[in-house]
């Protein structure tokens, strides 16, 4: 949930962004004025991409050829949304902030409350999105963000492997999860991995799934300080943390790359590992029959899916002139039936534009018909400190896999965190 807090400086919060960058920004990225960044009769600007470059290459090379003026100059984050977050504010807090760039959760209130996003709310290319998406990054009835697409966070499993232990589907709840693992398990296949470096994929879920079963109790009540994570979160982390106990997903997934789960996958070594449709390009290419599934519900809550507007495009406030103009034409072009066809097809990203209408993968339609289309899903929106937060619950989820913390350890210190 969503609410405006007190603005932390951009200074302030990069001296707690302590882990090393995973990508440096180019050295036009500035976006100082009116045409820096033309060359001749050819502007370039600067785009923070938040996928990776690679699968938005074609996206660039399609709208640079249909606008043969504008030259975009393309960078990403190596790794996952919290180095896009570490990387994004020390870019700010260096004055290079990208002419395009994507807000998110952990960002909006400091990127939106330090003026460093434009005003978006009558752009042309704003017709036709998801209301939902719009309402998320609009701050006093202005709109800081264009997203056309949404996520869904899955359990994405592998068909044979669960066949061969007498599931057709993943169980919905969490003590059954648990029972399929310890199958697995005896078939000598690990059960679960998630990547442990940014916030569990799992979790949060399966909190939105006990949220929903459990009113009033909310996420509100926890940032309006009516209730604390060690009351509300203990005894949900102590069921979370029996998937480590039975060994459904294994201590040594700590320190383990997204990227080689994903092998692990591929390679049948792995059962089921969270994530989307981003990776079944690669997964139909392995020759894999897989399929999307809700994360187990805990007790007294009910199967839930991680998801929400996909994180937006922004365009800089301190350009303008030609710079600006390509910006809003590259954003125009992201937002048509072109673009969104390439977001699809390259990125994996869906969407939620009037402009074009996707089809969901047939992987994918269970859970979008049963859970994104009815509102079963849900994602932790932190309305203050979003980058320290997102480190510190990562951290403290590491620790109680290790073993080296309790739930009850990890939740008060996520409390004295968010206190300070």
């Amino acid at each position: 949930m969503l609410k405006k807090s007190k603005f932390i400086t951009v200074a302030a919060l990069t001296a707690l962004l302590v882990a090393p960058l995973s990508a440096c920004g180019s050295s036009n990225e500035g976006g100082s004025g009116t045409n820096e960044g033309a060359s001749g009769d050819q502007t370039t600007i600067t785009y923070f991409s938040w996928a990776n470059t690679k699968k938005v290459s074609k996206i660039i090379e399609t709208f640079e050829k249909e606008n043969p003026d504008i030259k975009i100059d393309v960078s990403g984050a190596a790794g996952g949304a919290n180095e896009y977050v570490q990387t994004l504010m020390t870019r700010i807090s260096g004055g290079q902030v990208p002419d395009v760039f994507h807000i998110s959760t952990a960002t909006k209130n400091d990127v939106i409350s330090g003026g460093w996003a434009r005003d978006l709310t009558n752009e042309p290319f704003m017709k036709g999105l998801d209301p939902t998406g719009v309402a998320q990054y609009t701050v006093d009835g202005k709109a800081y963000g264009m997203t056309p697409t949404v996520w869904m966070g899955t359990i994405i499993f592998n068909k044979k492997l669960l066949k061969d232990v007498g599931y057709d589907k993943v169980p919905t709840t969490l003590k059954e999860f648990n029972e399929m693992g310890k199958k697995l398990n005896e078939k000598g296949i690990t059960p679960y991995m998630e990547d442990p470096n940014v916030i569990s994929g799992s979790f949060v879920p399966m909190l939105g799934g006990w949220y929903a079963k459990n009113a009033p109790a909310s996420d509100q009540e926890l940032f309006d300080g009516k209730e604390t994570f060690e009351k509300q979160w203990t005894p949900l982390l102590t069921q979370w943390q029996t998937m480590i106990d039975s060994n459904t997903m294994p201590k040594t997934v700590v320190g383990v790359p997204k990227d080689q789960i994903q092998q692990l996958f591929l390679q049948g070594k792995l059962a089921m590992y969270r994530s989307g449709m981003w990776d079944a390009g690669t997964i139909r290419e392995a020759g894999i029959e897989f399929e999307a599934a809700p994360f187990p519900a805990f007790e007294g809550g009910e199967a839930f899916v991680g998801g929400g507007p996909d994180s937006p495009f922004a365009i800089s406030s301190k350009i303008e002139g030609k710079k600006l103009e390509a910006a809003q034409k590259f954003l125009s072009f992201i937002n048509s039936e072109e673009g969104l066809k390439l977001l699809d097809s390259e990125v994996g990203q869906l969407s939620s534009s009037a402009n074009w209408k996707a089809e969901v993968p047939a992987e994918f339609k269970d859970v979008y018909d049963n859970y994104i289309q009815t509102g079963k899903y849900y994602w932790l929106n932190w309305p203050k400190n979003g980058p320290v937060m997102a480190k510190e619950m990562t951290a403290q989820f590491q620790l109680m896999i290790q073993g080296t913390e309790t739930p009850q350890q990890a939740a008060a210190n996520l409390d004295a965190k968010w206190s300070k």
